[in-house]
């Protein structure tokens, strides 16, 4: 009896154990490194993402994933760090955008624009998917999303110019609860007798309002940066997309007081590389904020210009309320090297990612660099690490924590990153091009450079994928 008594005793403490949570598995993919997830798994015609990821209040990390296809269209998703799990939000925003039925309508392919987050909403915006001729014209135009994360529903602003795009930039001011969004011409026609505009989005009655065009042409601009007075800064890309005659180096600032954009020539700060040396003059003429997120509740930014912009090498903070033209406004606090999209402001640490050798990260592009396979004639195998920079004061100020290099625990490799987001946690979240073990995770991408139509399919050698990086592992 004695014995029967402790074995159920024995039973009753371990049943116990169990319910009071005790003996628990971790997430799959927690223990790892770097863990990846096959998107080319859902939806074969994902072939990439630029910026569209971040890590929300609920501390979810939501993306995007984008395409040139002109059959599919973006998708939306939300990773939970508690549980490992990704969830297909939207699987084409197309239809989100209700123009799934719309026969000869190109697809809505992208989410190219920073995801925005303002009283339990995100918000965020479309770009087109097929650029040759035919998609071009036949664009509508970009809308404006937003997602509210408790309900799961999604609001379409609509099209703010009937076929433009949003190339690329879009922030929510949190007080008026405004959304700003950089409208783009694509159609030859737009492009010679118009150009880029600057539009608010009001966002209880989703009333559209055109604030003036900032350059006329073709024109790009990735940030906003929206001061706690309201007033929305900006640059404009200039290498490799488009030339401005009057700007070398231009910040523009709307401000809502004056209802004008203002222009404040050649303020930039020159360029320097990591060790100091000057950049070329070329470069200086390109300068322009490729990556930027706000701090101190938006009484400055930080920001870089990186090897798209006009090739500096350091993080820098704006501050607007310091004199611009004097310089006194740009502080240089970090030495880093180039970067682009692939940045991220965790807690006080700024994450990025580079090719191994920086020589290489000055001068690859990796949408290229990425289709190199093995027995390529011209093949090397460029690593990609994660790397970061303390940003508090103390020790390790100012000094490169190299995190290693992209690699899963099967082998796989990043070949592009683009869209990099982390949390206060030491977790770093990266979309973008990887090798792969088999063709089920591979990209079918659109050739649409060498077949104008866009009507030829090809496997790539590489997939995307969604990766989490856990540096408390190094």
């Amino acid at each position: 009896m004695k014995t029967k008594s402790l074995i159920i005793l024995l039973g009753a403490m371990f049943f116990a154990a169990i319910s009071c949570g005790e003996r628990k598995t971790a997430p799959e993919g927690s223990e790892q490194k770097v863990w990846t997830y096959s998107m080319n798994r859902i939806c074969k015609e994902w072939d990439g993402q630029w910026q569209g990821i971040m890590v929300a209040s609920d501390g979810n990390c939501y993306f995007g994933s984008s395409t040139h296809s002109k059959s599919h269209g973006a998708g939306f998703h939300k990773f939970d760090p508690k549980t490992y799990e990704v969830t297909v939000l939207s699987d084409d925003m197309t239809e989100v955008c209700g123009e799934a039925d719309l026969p000869g309508h190109p697809q809505q392919g992208k989410i190219h624009s920073d995801i925005q987050e303002c009283d339990g909403w995100l918000y965020f915006c479309t770009h087109l998917s097929n650029y040759w001729k035919e998609g071009i014209q036949a664009y509508p135009g970009a809308h404006i999303i937003g997602y509210e994360m408790a309900t799961g529903r999604f609001r379409d602003f609509g099209i703010p110019m009937p076929g433009y795009s949003i190339y690329a930039a879009i922030a929510v001011d949190k007080n008026a609860k405004k959304i700003y969004a950089f409208m783009t011409p694509f159609k030859p026609e737009d492009r010679e007798n118009d150009g880029c505009h600057l539009y608010s989005i009001d966002i209880e009655s989703g009333e559209m309002k055109d604030l003036g065009m900032v350059v006329k042409g073709k024109g790009c601009s990735f940030y906003f940066y929206i001061d706690d007075k309201g007033n929305v800064w900006f640059t404009l890309k200039k290498r490799g997309f488009a030339k401005y005659e009057h700007d070398h180096g231009n910040l523009y600032v709307y401000r809502p007081s004056t209802e004008k954009i203002d222009t404040l020539q050649n303020v930039l700060p020159m360029g320097q590389l990591i060790d100091g040396t000057r950049t070329t003059a070329k470069q200086d003429t390109q300068r322009s904020w490729t990556w930027l997120t706000p701090i101190d509740g938006g009484k400055r930014c930080l920001f870089i210009m990186g090897p798209f912009g006009g090739g500096d090498e350091r993080a820098w903070i704006f501050d607007p309320a310091k004199d611009i033209e004097s310089g006194e406004a740009f502080e240089p606090i970090a030495n880093m090297g180039p970067s682009y999209f692939q940045t991220a402001l965790g807690g006080d640490r700024l994450y990025f990612v580079q090719y191994e050798n920086l020589q290489d990260e000055r001068t690859l592009k990796a949408e290229d660099a990425r289709e190199m396979t093995p027995d390529s004639s011209d093949y090397v195998d460029y690593k990609m690490h994660l790397r970061s920079v303390s940003l508090k004061e103390g020790d390790d100020h100012n000094i490169i924590t190299d995190h290693g290099p992209l690699v899963d625990a099967e082998g796989r490799k990043a070949t592009m990153i683009y869209a990099l987001a982390a949390d206060e946690n030491g977790l770093v979240y990266v979309y973008g091009s990887w090798t792969v073990k088999s063709p089920k995770e591979a990209t079918l991408q659109y050739q649409f450079r060498a077949f104008p139509n866009g009507d030829m399919f090809k496997l790539a050698p590489r997939g995307e994928f969604f990766a989490v990086v856990n540096t408390n592992l190094d």
